[in-house]
């Protein structure tokens, strides 16, 4: 596993630019390294995870350095007290381009996400806005008010735009586009420090996957 490229540290936590292709911790059938193996040998301590990215979505990932730590960022997390935007890629823009997006969530047997058609699931609210689009690429900014697993994925594919590379949420590839991975970027993390109430604010790179798109995400 490469290096993992550090954004923001200090003595209590630490956010890094999680690269594609790789499990924040371990799951179950998926033997093998994991970014906190990777990172705790990197940085020679113990490290821990506060909330996950999928396998395949880059960007910004905060991991906590101490117990105490850990038990404030979970905390925060819970209460919504993370500040959290993405950036994602789809091939058509929304109608409305601009929206939110709330529905209950439910995770099924076969291990997909759903919106439920019944009352059960989850509550998951995501804010969104079309901010740029090029050659038929449009690149969309998704604000997460709740944090649901897949959460955005679902509610672009129930727009009908689902991000461009996510198979499992119903992208189709197209010829040239055969083995393309998921578009999908944790661009921002805001928040108050859990320990000296500094703001701690951090922007991970856009990768070399996606496409060249004029934009401006909020800020």
């Amino acid at each position: 596993m490469t290096v993992i490229r550090i954004l923001h540290e200090d003595q209590h936590l630490v956010v890094v630019d999680k690269p594609a292709r790789t499990l924040v911790v371990a799951a179950p059938g998926r033997p093998g390294h994991t970014l906190i193996d990777q990172l705790s040998r990197q940085l020679g301590a113990r490290t821990y995870a506060v909330h996950r990215l999928d396998e395949d979505t880059t960007g910004t990932l905060l991991v906590a350095r101490t117990e105490a730590a850990r038990t404030a960022l979970e905390e925060m997390f819970r209460q919504h007290q993370v500040q959290r935007v993405y950036l994602a890629v789809v091939e058509r823009v929304p109608s409305p381009p601009a929206g939110t997006i709330e529905s209950l969530l439910v995770e099924g047997s076969d291990g997909v996400v759903r919106a439920a058609r019944t009352g059960r699931g989850r509550r998951a609210v995501t804010h969104y806005r079309t901010v740029g689009r090029e050659q038929g690429a449009v690149l969309v900014e998704c604000r997460l008010e709740t944090g649901r697993r897949n959460q955005i994925r679902v509610h672009l594919a129930e727009l009908g735009c689902p991000v461009v590379g996510d198979r499992k949420y119903g992208w189709r590839s197209r010829d040239r586009r055969r083995g393309q991975s998921l578009l999908l970027h944790a661009w921002r993390l805001a928040f108050a420090h859990p320990c000296t109430a500094s703001d701690v604010d951090v922007i991970a790179p856009l990768p070399p996957s996606f496409p060249r798109v004029t934009a401006r995400p909020s800020l």
